[in-house]
């Protein structure tokens, strides 16, 4: 008798990373009801622009300049992670070539407001960093999209890659709404944020990283 064929060793490697960073700060706490109260006011004097948003509001970009001293703290701290999580491959003694600037600024959304798929062209890294959930901590939730998507689809749509525990890899990673939650991630990513159903608007802060040349040293 031809005895069982022995299980192959078999390693999976999900290749080509794309990070997405969640993170509560040590401070976030203190940071929710100042940023509160800094969005409502400028709510409150100004009508906003429309970008990606559907139905909510959206401030201009100069969050840094009226968002007081939790909007900065928040964006030092935000800058500090993304510093860590970005390295310059031909730096010299570690020196890197980059310096990254801020642009920030606010959402807010009532129950049955979104924003649809999107990305931000001339960004390195982007971040929101939830300031409300609006009463509905299980929708409103911020979604990824894998930029493969259309190409899979395309050949099987109702095939999907498992990984080596035989969960599905899907096209679509989901992030659910937390006070004090911040989520960081390439700007490059297409991603959108579904409406959600609760009691109050949603609140939000969104910042854009942008990498620049340094200056050349003195």
């Amino acid at each position: 008798m031809t005895p069982p064929a022995a299980e192959p060793d078999i390693n999976v490697n999900m290749l080509f990373a794309t990070p997405v960073i969640e993170v509560r700060l040590p401070m976030a706490d203190q940071l929710i009801e100042p940023l509160r109260a800094a969005i409502t006011a400028r709510r409150q004097q100004s009508k906003g622009i429309a970008r990606s948003n559907i139905l909510g509001w959206h401030s201009d970009t100069e969050m840094l300049h009226w968002g007081g001293n939790a909007a900065q703290t928040l964006a030092v701290e935000t800058m500090k992670l993304c510093g860590r999580f970005t390295s310059d491959i031909v730096a010299a003694q570690g020196q890197s070539r980059y310096e990254m600037g801020m642009e920030m600024w606010a959402n807010m959304s009532p129950a049955g407001a979104s924003n649809q798929m999107h990305c931000h062209p001339g960004s390195f890294w982007s971040a929101s960093f939830y300031v409300d959930d609006g009463g509905d901590p299980e929708d409103g939730l911020f979604v990824a999209q894998d930029p493969r998507f259309p190409m899979i689809r395309m050949a099987a749509p109702d095939l999907v890659f498992t990984d080596a525990e035989g969960n599905r890899q899907l096209s679509q990673h989901r992030i659910a709404p937390e006070p004090g939650k911040l989520v960081i991630f390439p700007s490059w990513m297409m991603h959108a944020v579904r409406p959600h159903t609760g009691s109050r608007d949603r609140i939000s802060v969104a910042m854009n990283i942008i990498a620049m040349p340094a200056p050349p040293p003195a």
